[in-house]
Parts: C-alpha cells; structure tokens; sequence
C-alpha cells in the first residue's frame, strides 16, 4: 500500500514582498516570486484595520502657526474655531501628552545645565535648542538654494516654440570636431562613472568616426552625440564652458537641448525599440531630471523599457550577453530616475523588480562578441558608485521592515507606531551593508571612490538626522523639546556630516550636479538651521570649526542671503547666525586671546552692516514721520524688540 506524502501547508496570506509588490503569491515556503528574485521570503500576519493617518504638511503646519501667531498678538480669540474630527486616536493621543509631561516633569527635577558639556550620559535630558527657534526656522519655506551653475537655472524652451520656429538642420548644430572630442572626453571624465549605461569603448570609435561626417551619423547616433553635448555643458562650470568652447553655458545647454529632443523625435523615442535611442533619452533626462519635462517623460521612458523587456530577465539564447548586460544596467538607471521623480523619497514598488543588478565588472570585461558572464571583481571597478546607490533596493528587498522604516524616515508614514530604535537598527543595517562592501575598500585619493565614500557616508548621516530630529517628536506643553546629551551630540555630528559630504562631492572632478540628482538634496536647510542653532553654545573644537566653514561657505555662496533683507526667513537665519557668532567670537577673542578683526568672517560683518543700516533707517524714519506719526507707520511696542540684544552686537 502506498503512501502519498503530506502536502506542505500553505500559509493563509501573502509574503511580505508580494504583499508589498501587490502580486499573487503561491503562499509556498519560500514562494516561487521570492525564489525567482532570490530574495529572502518572510511572512508577517497583515495589520489589523484602522483609520489611515495622513503625513504632516510642513508647509500647512508652518502657515497655521504662523496665522495663530499673528491672532495671538491682535488679542483674536480663536478658540471656540476649533474643531476635532473623531479619529479613535484620542487614547493614544493622551497617553503622548502623559508621556510628554512626565519627560518634562523628569527634566525639570534634574535642571539640565544650560552650557554644553562633552559628557555623554543618556539620563541626563535637557532642553533642545531647537525649542527656542521661530516658526519659520522650525519649518523652513525653502529646503534648498540653487546654485549658480544648477542646470534648473536654464529652463529648455517649450515644446511649442522648439517645432513652431524655423530651425537649422541638425548637422550644422553639432560643433567642431575638436569639440566634439573634448566633449567626449569630459563626458567620460565626469558623467559616465555616475550613468554606466553606456559601453565607452565600443561607443568611443563610433564617436570619432562621425565627428568627421555628422551630416551622415545614423539617427540613433545622432541622438546619442547630443544627449552627450548636453550632459558634457551641464557638468561644466560657466567659466569653463567659456574658456574651452568660446561661448556661454547658458547658449550652448538651450543649443543642445534643443538638438536633442529634435534628434529624438526623428529617430522616433516614442515607439523606438532600438536601444541607443533609449540610452540616448536617459541621457537626456538624467541632465535636468527636477524640471517638469522630465518628470512627464520619465514615465514613457520607463514604459518604452518595459515595451522593449528591460523588466524582465531576457533568456533569449539569441541575444548576446553584452547586450544583456547593458539593458540590465539601462533598466536600472532607469528605476532610480524614476525613484528620483516622484513626489516623495520612496523607491516606487517597481524598483522591487525580479531583474538582477548590475554585474561589478569594468567595461573593459565586456565586448559585444563575448560568449558567456565575466568573472565579477570583489573589489571596486568602474560600477563602485552605481552600484553602491542600487544597494538601497537590495536593503528594501532583503529586511522585512526596511521598506517600513525607510517610509516612517522620508514621509513621517507610521511615525507614531514604529519605535525610534527599530529605526536606528534598520539605518545601523545598511551602514553595515555599506562599510562591509563599499566604504572599507574605498581609496579616497581616487575621485570617484572619494565620491563614493561621500554619497554614502552623507546617505547614512541625513537618515540618522531624520530619525532624530525634534520635529518627527512629541512636544512638551509650551512646544518645548527635551533630549540627552548624547543625543544632541549625535544629531549635531550627523548634520555636520551630511552637509561636510555635500561639499566634499560638489568640489569633486566628477561631475557635480550628477551628485545632487543622484542624492537628494532634500533637507539641507533643516541640517544647516540645526548646526547653527547648536552652534550658539558649542564654541571650540574641531567639529565646530568645521561647522563655521560649512557656515562661511553657504553664506559665501548665496549672498543672497545677505542681501534680501526683504525674505524674512532670510532675516531669521541671518539673526540665529549672529546669535551663534557671538559665542564663538568671545571664545577666540577672550579665551584664545586673538584679534577680534583676524578671526570675523566676512558674512559675519556683512550680516551686522545690514542690521546697523536697518536700525539707522528707522531712525531717520522716526524722525521725519515725528512722534505723533509713529502710529502710521506701526511701530513696534518695546516688548518686541531686544534692544539689549541688538545694542551688544552695534558695541562690538
């Protein structure tokens, strides 16, 4: 008699990553998609229903504060305005407020010392500064300022205008030969370690020879020539464009923006199912991809990748492994741009794709006759940077509450319900992920590893920042904030760390503005408020005086900040830079005893002549309008203005 073995029982919901890719699983263990994504398959019992939380709006939040500020100082009673929708939220709600109160009832038994102390002891909570900012400081209008050479600068001109205007023929717009070299070479240099969807050698003599007969390039080609022309400029600084090609910068992106879309549209991108066209398009997005136009193609970029299969493994016996390997890498890229378009910084489920990464090999182990895969490096090769930025995804697809965590950090989703040290431990994972495979066998003296090293480290340190920041906590009553020294501390150093990053790759060989496409510069006005509110009472050491340079060099940068005084967040900022200056002069005028001239930064005396005008102004004002006019032009009550403040820095 024969025994028919037991069928292995099925579990009674989805994995956790068909769960999360909203795809039909076999409920096997492990499921066959996890098998085939080779993956690691969890199963986790769904949460329970209930009511669905919406992210704060910081934007809305900073307005409402601000409105109620302004009825509180007009004496408007608001209220009985107040309304409260039932949410079934109101328990936990209290049990925050206990919690907050006990915190603070625990601080203020313990007196936290005001002056900052190197001492590290968890127990020991004291006020966050960060409690005393304004409201325009606590939720900036702007979280970025754009530099001078930022791309977005230079909009490409619509759509309309480029095909209802009479235009030249394509061959007469690409440049010199000369020039057409030398913007290969910087596309090498500078562009293509932070793309990789190219193979530069075989590209390389296909270039060369059509620089000589452009009239004559085949249309893919063409396509390709100026998406490279673009991409070389954007890289480049105004100064540069001018010494080496004669003209503005600004002339020659609109030149060859244009160039590119109308290339593009005679080798037909939209139905195009030739690879080169592809690339070429990528190539074209990826050198503006913040503008409008970007975000709309981005979509049909990815749409004609999955027309032409890139999202799935190609088995075709037919197709040579070179070419597979270079649409994995295209479809790749793709799938970050596309992460980089969205709203909100959250890798979209496409992302979790059942293709492979890239292979970590130079392209020198590629060639277009190759039979079978070459052998991958276990050291760094020429993909070290691409594929240390793909290693986010294999983060999402291997850890079962990555994806979690990584939403709570970036979009506040399920903030209330998920621990700040399962945080921590999620950010601590990929850190290990990062140190193990990327940072430990990085040589910085090479530009690229140093860039590598850089976006990393900075990755790492803003997620911590994010994990941390008073904002995503539960306030005390009156607003206020209480933390531990050793968390102050960390939250200064992450900061000084994310910005430290920022300026080590912006000033890289490599092509800079790729660096803030590939990054994120989201959140950076948040670090730099929060080093310069620390920096009101951290006033030596090393960390600090790194942090003034970080400081020098924003201000330097964007004196806009300086000379806008009608921008009140720009006044704001400048005021908390004053505040923070004073502490750091009296420990080098009167503590290291040097020159009080010799050590004043120039942002620092231009911020004070600006405010010294602005009282002299009112001054005179006041005397022309006389005192019975004071009423018009509504001046401000003395409780209002920190004469004492304001008379201490007109004495230094």
């Amino acid at each position: 008699m024969s025994i028919t073995p037991a069928t292995p029982a099925l579990h009674r919901y989805a994995c956790t990553l068909c769960a999360r890719r909203k795809v039909k699983c076999d409920k096997s263990s492990p499921c066959s998609n996890c098998l085939k994504a080779r993956a690691q398959c969890f199963y986790e019992p769904p949460a329970s229903n209930r009511p669905r939380k919406r992210p704060a709006d910081d934007d809305l939040l900073a307005r409402l504060a601000t409105y109620e500020d302004l009825m509180r100082k007009h004496n408007v009673d608001f209220s009985h305005y107040d309304t409260w929708i039932p949410s079934g939220l109101e328990v936990k709600q209290k049990e925050s407020e206990v919690r907050s109160r006990a915190l603070i009832s625990f601080a203020t038994r313990h007196t936290p010392s005001k002056t900052y102390s190197s001492e590290n002891n968890a127990s020991n909570l004291e006020r966050c500064l960060w409690s005393d900012l304004s409201t325009e400081l606590k939720y900036p209008p702007i979280q970025t300022l754009r530099h001078k050479d930022d791309p977005s600068l230079h909009p490409t001109p619509s759509l309309s205008s480029i095909f209802s205007s009479t235009q030249p023929q394509l061959h007469e717009l690409h440049p010199e030969p000369k020039h057409i070299y030398r913007c290969w070479q910087i596309f090498v240099e500078c562009v293509n370690p932070l793309t990789k969807i190219v193979h530069v050698p075989t590209l390389q003599q296909r270039i060369l020879d059509a620089s000589w007969d452009t009239a004559n390039a085949s249309k893919p080609l063409t396509a390709m020539l100026f998406a490279i022309y673009t991409q070389a400029v954007t890289s480049m600084s105004s100064a540069d464009c001018l010494a080496t090609f004669g003209e503005t910068r600004e002339n020659l992106l609109t030149r060859y923006r244009v160039a590119t879309i109308r290339a593009l549209m005679e080798a037909d991108f939209l139905t195009t199912r030739d690879l080169e066209v592809l690339q070429a398009f990528v190539l074209f997005l990826l050198a503006n991809p913040d503008s409008d136009l970007t975000s709309t193609l981005t979509a049909t970029a990815i749409r004609i990748g999955q027309k032409m299969g890139l999202d799935r493994e190609n088995n075709d016996s037919k197709v040579s492994f070179f070419e597979k390997e270079m649409r994995v890498r295209l479809w790749w890229r793709l799938l970050g741009l596309d992460s980089r378009g969205h709203a909100v910084t959250k890798p979209p489920l496409s992302e979790l794709c059942d293709v492979r990464p890239p292979l970590n090999v130079n392209d020198a182990d590629l060639h277009p006759n190759m039979v079978g895969a070459p052998v991958e490096h276990n050291g760094p090769t020429e993909m070290l940077c691409i594929l240390m930025k793909y290693e986010v995804s294999d983060w999402l697809r291997s850890s079962p509450t990555a994806a979690k965590v990584f939403g709570s950090i970036f979009q506040g989703s399920g903030k209330g319900d998920m621990s700040m040290q399962l945080q921590d431990d999620a950010v601590n994972e990929l850190e290990a992920v990062y140190q193990v495979k990327y940072l430990s066998k990085c040589d910085r003296r090479i530009p690229l590893h140093a860039l590598t090293y850089a976006m990393a480290k900075r990755g790492i340190a803003r997620m911590r920042f994010k994990v941390h920041h008073p904002r995503g906590r539960a306030a005390g009553n009156g607003g206020e904030f209480y933390t531990s020294r050793e968390e102050t501390d960390m939250l200064f150093e992450t900061a000084v760390t994310s910005l430290e990053m920022v300026d080590v790759a912006i000033h890289s060989k490599l092509s800079s503005h790729l660096f803030a496409h590939m990054t994120t510069s989201k959140f950076q006005m948040d670090s730099y408020i929060y080093v310069i509110s620390e920096l009101r009472r951290r006033c030596s050491g090393d960390r600090v005086a790194l942090a003034w340079k970080l400081v020098e060099d924003l201000y330097n940068e964007h004196p806009e900040l300086i000379d806008d005084t009608e921008n009140t967040f720009f006044a704001a900022l400048g005021d908390l830079t004053l505040e923070a200056w004073e502490t750091r002069r009296k420990e080098l005028v009167h503590g290291q005893r040097v020159r009080e001239n010799d050590v004043t930064p120039q942002c620092i005396q231009l911020l004070w002549d600006k405010r010294q005008k602005g009282q002299e102004d009112n001054v005179q004002l006041s005397a022309v309008v006389g005192p019975s006019g004071l009423d018009a032009v509504q001046w401000m009550d003395d409780k209002d203005v920190a004469w004492d403040y304001w008379n201490e820095f007109l004495q230094l």
